[in-house]
């Protein structure tokens, strides 16, 4: 079967997107025992995801003209096809995204093979973005952060590499072979083999935060070799001191800007001054003796102005507006 025929089978559907427990196990056991279908399957998968982040780029319009006639043409005898209950429903907006693709790949304009490239970029503007790679991985970017990736697609031998510029979430599918996974974050690599875990690639500093499974952390430069990660630490990396610090953390508060949030547990003025100074670009001056306590709440990652709104009201006359961001001061220092 070929894997334009499989991204037209319902079932198959069900089986990709996870929305139906017998085409799961009817399709595992397919897969499992048919090579030959496991190589269409994992070529399919590779078109599916193209779809799915909607990397149409390299199609001109001319060409998405040229085939609307074949499209319409197509779409009819797709449709006719289904069954009366189809166990996979999907919009008429990515059905017609699916049939296009499809028309595409019959008159050679749109393959997988047009993305195996050495590398392809993804890039967060103004919003948080989640992109599925070719390998099965997901990956969270934060505002403004971009990666650059190569080894993704489905029969590469190589490792699996990402180039981080910004801050990230990856929650990186293992794959049979133990084909590594490599992030690059300055100086500081990555390498994992399947877990989770966030990296924040900053002009000062990389940070990675391990929520789950084992990373192994070198540096550019460093003899000392490879420094091993448990879940539940942070690790940062000081361009200017070249040292690296390791402390626990609750990860999942460290990471919580993927649902849009800041979470503070037990925050001191340090922390709070990191905070500001990374998420929104403040800068906070902690005035001699100006120990304001543990600071704790959940905020918006996208509002300044609720987080400093509610630091005044916390140690009232300790903060300070300033041109440009904040001050903390010693309670009752004028």
């Amino acid at each position: 079967m070929k894997p334009e025929q499989l991204i037209t089978d319902d079932t198959f559907l069900a089986w990709y997107f996870q929305t139906d427990d017998a085409c799961v196990s009817k399709w595992d056991k397919l897969i499992r025992d048919d090579l030959d279908l496991k190589a269409a399957a994992d070529e399919a998968v590779v078109l599916l995801n193209l779809i799915h982040q909607q990397e149409y780029g390299q199609v001109s319009d001319r060409q998405i003209d040229q085939s609307m006639q074949r499209l319409r043409h197509r779409i009819g005898e797709w449709e006719k096809a289904q069954q009366p209950r189809p166990v996979f429903r999907m919009s008429y907006r990515r059905a017609w995204q699916l049939a296009a693709c499809l028309i595409l790949i019959g008159f050679g304009v749109f393959r997988a093979g047009q993305y195996n490239q050495p590398h392809h970029s993804y890039v967060a503007d103004d919003k948080r973005t989640d992109i599925i790679l070719a390998d099965g991985t997901t990956v969270t970017l934060n505002k403004g952060a971009g990666i650059k990736v190569a080894g993704m697609e489905a029969g590469e031998t190589a490792d699996r590499e990402v180039w981080l510029e910004g801050e990230a979430f990856f929650d990186v599918k293992h794959l049979t072979g133990h084909r590594k996974f490599i992030v690059h974050s300055g100086e500081v690599d990555v390498v994992v083999l399947g877990t989770r875990f966030n990296v924040k690639n900053g002009p000062q500093q990389t940070a990675v935060a391990l929520e789950s499974g084992r990373v192994e952390l070198s540096v550019a430069g460093d003899k000392a070799g490879k420094l091993i990660m448990q879940p539940g630490e942070l690790i940062e990396y000081s361009r200017q001191s070249g040292r690296l610090a390791r402390s626990a953390i609750n990860v999942k508060n460290y990471a919580a800007w993927q649902q849009g949030s800041i979470v503070f547990e037990n925050a001191d003025a340090a922390v709070l001054q990191q905070v500001l100074r990374e998420r929104f670009n403040l800068n906070v001056d902690i005035g001699e003796g100006a120990g304001l306590g543990e600071f704790n709440g959940v905020f918006p990652a996208d509002d300044p102005a609720l987080l400093i709104n509610a630091l005044e009201k916390t140690y009232p006359g300790q903060v300070v507006r300033t041109e440009g961001g904040l001050k903390f001061v010693k309670a009752g220092q004028p």
